[in-house]
């Protein structure tokens, strides 16, 4: 029987360690910074899966945490794992993903993972609107919104928007992708041509790990509007500048353990499952 050491991360870790337990398997959780009894050495020795948070790591020095810890330091941990062990995470690092190949350790990205980010784009999708909502001041019904990018979380994104009766318009870059979601029925725009029609928007949805929107842009937006990133940090939105112009503006991070911790977590433990089998 396997045991799961998790460490880190947010509420997601808990619902997870909670379904694991409830289907049978030894679970340990690191969550609790007060727990003065826990030993990470002991802890990493006598467990064989390790769950790492989603993301793996946001200052490149400490595993994320929602809780205050000071023992999640990145090059301790991976000092402590040996060829024994199976590692999950979510967004891991090229350099621990290499480690791991070279020191013979079974490594597994949430992210790399299809199914599961495919079904994450839902809770992703669901916060983000519900963080729009939230900031704004107007309905998204009949609202003109854009949508920049066209990947999995833009797509679910794109098309709950329409579900709410949003008027939905495209940006991307790749002329495919602006096919595919003209397609099926949603106006588009290339990215580099965004600015003649920016003042029309009342909420702006970007999802392009890039600096998309720049203080030129940003001076040609509805005063009004309302912006929701949700592309990985730093975002891709100069939010001094909107700050600046008291335009509405919110980066957006995990989103799914969030608004949807329990869901998120079923979706993580079926990958789990799936790639231990």
């Amino acid at each position: 029987m396997h045991k799961f050491l998790l460490l880190g991360g947010d509420s997601r870790q808990v619902f997870l360690s909670r379904i694991l337990a409830g289907n049978g398997f030894k679970t340990t959780i690191h969550y609790d910074s007060e727990d003065s009894s826990f030993s990470m050495e002991e802890a990493i020795k006598s467990h064989s899966i390790i769950l790492f948070p989603i993301p793996f790591t946001r200052d490149k020095i400490s595993l994320f945490s929602a809780q205050p810890m000071d023992d999640l330091g990145i090059g301790n941990i991976l000092s402590l794992l040996t060829p024994e062990h199976t590692v999950f995470g979510g967004s891991i690092p090229a350099y621990v993903k290499e480690y791991a190949k070279t020191n013979g350790i079974a490594c597994f990205d949430y992210m790399d993972m299809e199914d599961v980010t495919v079904k994450n784009t839902i809770a992703t999708a669901e916060g983000a609107i519900a963080e729009a909502i939230k900031l704004s001041p107007c309905c998204l019904h009949k609202s003109k919104c854009l949508v920049t990018g066209f990947g999995r979380c833009a797509r679910t994104l794109a098309l709950k928007l329409k579900g709410l009766d949003a008027l939905v318009t495209v940006a991307d870059r790749n002329d495919t992708q602006l096919a595919f979601a003209g397609s099926i029925g949603f106006d588009t725009v290339p990215l580099s041509d965004m600015k003649p029609s920016m003042g029309e928007y009342d909420f702006i949805f970007h999802t392009i790990p890039a600096l998309i929107f720049e203080e030129d842009l940003i001076l040609s937006m509805n005063p009004e509007v309302t912006i929701i990133d949700i592309a990985s940090a730093p975002g891709g939105v100069d939010f001094e500048v909107c700050r600046q112009q008291n335009i509405r503006a919110k980066l957006c991070l995990g989103l799914p353990g969030i608004y949807a911790p329990q869901t998120s977590a079923e979706i993580l433990f079926e990958g789990i499952v799936k790639n231990l089998s």
